[in-house]
């Protein structure tokens, strides 16, 4: 299980300001930590999405609570 998941609510709506929250279980942080693995030493990026956005690597059931919207891609990118 992983997930990424926006909290809105009213002070970080009117500060434009937004919490991140990264929910998984052990086998979404081994999967997490391989695909960050994968771009050690070179200029390159990922996308990890939802299976309704036609993709892989984060599931659809919210983690962390009824404030939190959740990310259908995420886009993970590596500068040298």
């Amino acid at each position: 299980m992983l997930t990424v998941e926006v909290l809105f609510d009213s002070k970080a709506a009117a500060e434009r300001l937004a919490e991140v929250a990264i929910c998984c279980d052990d086998a979404g942080l081994d999967y997490l930590i391989r695909k960050l693995h994968s771009l050690r030493g070179k200029s390159d990026h990922l996308h990890l999405m939802t299976p309704a956005w036609a993709g892989e690597g984060l599931d659809e059931r919210k983690q962390g609570g009824d404030d939190y919207v959740l990310v259908n891609h995420l886009r993970i990118v590596h500068r040298l």
